[in-house]
């Protein structure tokens, strides 16, 4: 049997911050959502994308991108992103499963090819971009790791995924290093009017198609126009299941920890 990997775009019309944000204009031509789809649908590695929203009548339009786009969607659980995925795995067959944050436009599918190469030829678990824009990664991971991961975590709070995936002591997980600088402290992904301010200004500035835009030249943009709104504070807090918070510094921290136990491999020259 062909191995296959599918693309999982987590997305709902629900924002707090930024209501009906992946419906927003991010281009004169796409919405954050379609300019999702439409870039994944490009990348080789990628045998199918879903759309992987709720059942909930507010998320009913997402059928009509799905339809338009030429993609597959999927309904589920409002609060449970693991179930809709793994659902997804169950009714594609899929091996390998690629986690996509609806509020990312900006996921870099230029390295999703060599994320899944390195997944398969490491026999790893999972693998993710480190010393990246927030915002900037796709998550990669097998369909049998995540079955393990999802009998591992509480259900209602599988929209921290990252946190439990991307932990070396459980999982066999690999990073790919695109800089040779660290840009972590750059914040590409959309929560509020400002950041959609922010990503407009990124997709004008850029003088090609915007589907073309790669991880380098976006960040090229943001530190040679200074543009607002894109550097995660000093002193910030980060936000965790069950309510609580820890310090930009200390999550870092422990990212490097869990980068320093995981197969790497650097991309820059």
């Amino acid at each position: 049997m062909m191995a296959k990997t599918v693309a999982c775009i987590i997305a709902r019309t629900v924002s707090t911050r930024l209501p009906l944000k992946v419906l927003r204009n991010i281009s004169d031509q796409y919405t954050m959502l379609e300019f999702m789809i439409q870039r994944l649908k490009k990348t080789r590695a990628i045998d199918e994308v879903f759309i992987c929203t709720s059942y909930e009548p507010m998320d009913e339009i997402m059928e009509d991108i799905a339809k338009r786009n030429n993609v597959s969607i999927y309904r589920g659980s409002p609060e449970n992103v693991i179930e809709r995925m793994l659902a997804v795995g169950e009714l594609t067959n899929a091996d390998i499963l690629m986690r996509i944050t609806g509020d990312n436009p900006f996921t870099s599918t230029e390295y999703i090819d060599k994320q899944v190469a390195l997944l398969r030829e490491k026999e790893l678990d999972y693998v993710r971009l480190v010393d990246v824009p927030i915002g900037a990664t796709a998550e990669v991971m097998t369909r049998k790791a995540l079955i393990k991961c999802s009998e591992l975590m509480d259900p209602s709070v599988s929209e921290y995924l990252m946190l439990f995936m991307f932990e070396p002591m459980n999982f066999k997980c690999g990073v790919i290093k695109p800089f040779e600088e660290d840009h972590s402290s750059i914040t590409i992904t959309v929560d509020t009017p400002e950041d959609l301010i922010r990503t407009k200004l990124i997709t004008s500035a850029y003088e090609g198609d915007p589907l073309e835009i790669t991880l380098q030249q976006i960040v090229k943009i943001i530190i040679d126009k200074e543009l607002p709104h894109s550097r995660i504070k000093g002193g910030g807090q980060i936000k965790l299941p069950f309510g609580k918070t820890v310090a930009f510094e200390d999550f870092s921290n422990d990212m490097k920890r869990r980068v320093s136990q995981s197969e790497m491999l650097t991309m820059y020259a």
